[in-house]
């Protein structure tokens, strides 16, 4: 909504400037061509007095109108930056929890959920990593696993932080082939980055839902029951 009431108003200051410039251009012309008209503006004082008033009231105008383009630039670039903190997780650069919510209360709003999958990742080391190791390398261990969730799933559907060591993946059309081929690749990725060396170890626990299988009518429902799965492990 603010992206659009932006635009708008860009597009608008934008009309302003082209109409102004339009109408500068028109009026030097049409001063240019008619002797007459100019020697009369010329020789009458007052004539002349109010010319010159319009010709800087066109240019404040014209002014005024490029200042508040740029004011508005910067404020887009302003609210970018605080839509990145609001809905990005620093660490990551993936959706946070805030971010999963709006993509939540979206799907929420859809009809059909009838293919939906979705997946719950955790990394279950996290807080022994933690302990053993310090926080900056705990944030190492999630960062390096969410860049290479993000190289595997990007290309299947949404990929959130949804809290401190949860990811979440939904996929819109996800029949069982699609999934068992997003874990497939996923565990291999994860294989691969354990083959470097990773110290600790990568480790992952992972459960989805298909509701192709389930039949849950409504997307917050599904991700309802995928949490409550997860609990009771």
């Amino acid at each position: 909504m603010h992206t659009d009431r932006y635009r708008n108003f860009k597009i608008f200051k934008l009309i302003q400037l082209i109409l102004l410039i339009l109408f500068g251009i028109t009026f030097f012309f049409y001063l240019n061509f008619d002797p007459l008209l100019r020697n009369n503006i010329y020789s009458n004082r007052n004539l002349l007095t109010i010319c010159v008033f319009l010709w800087l009231f066109m240019l404040y105008s014209a002014v005024c109108i490029i200042a508040d383009y740029s004011q508005l630039q910067k404020e887009i670039v302003e609210a970018h930056k605080l839509n990145q903190t609001a809905y990005l997780d620093p660490l990551t650069g993936l959706p946070n929890r805030n971010g999963c919510d709006v993509i939540i209360n979206k799907y929420t709003l859809k009809r059909d959920v009838s293919a939906m999958g979705c997946v719950l990742i955790e990394l279950p080391k996290i807080d022994e990593i933690n302990a053993a190791h310090g926080r900056l390398y705990g944030d190492k261990y999630i960062r390096d696993f969410a860049i290479t969730l993000d190289s595997v799933g990007s290309k299947y559907g949404f990929i959130g932080r949804n809290s401190g060591n949860e990811f979440l993946v939904i996929i819109e059309s996800c029949p069982a082939e699609k999934m068992q081929e997003f874990v497939s690749e996923l565990n291999a990725a994860v294989a691969d980055l354990n083959k470097d060396g990773a110290d600790p170890a990568m480790e992952i626990e992972l459960s989805y839902i298909l509701n192709e299988q389930e039949g849950i009518k409504n997307f917050l429902a599904i991700v309802s029951t995928l949490y409550a799965r997860e609990r009771q492990g």
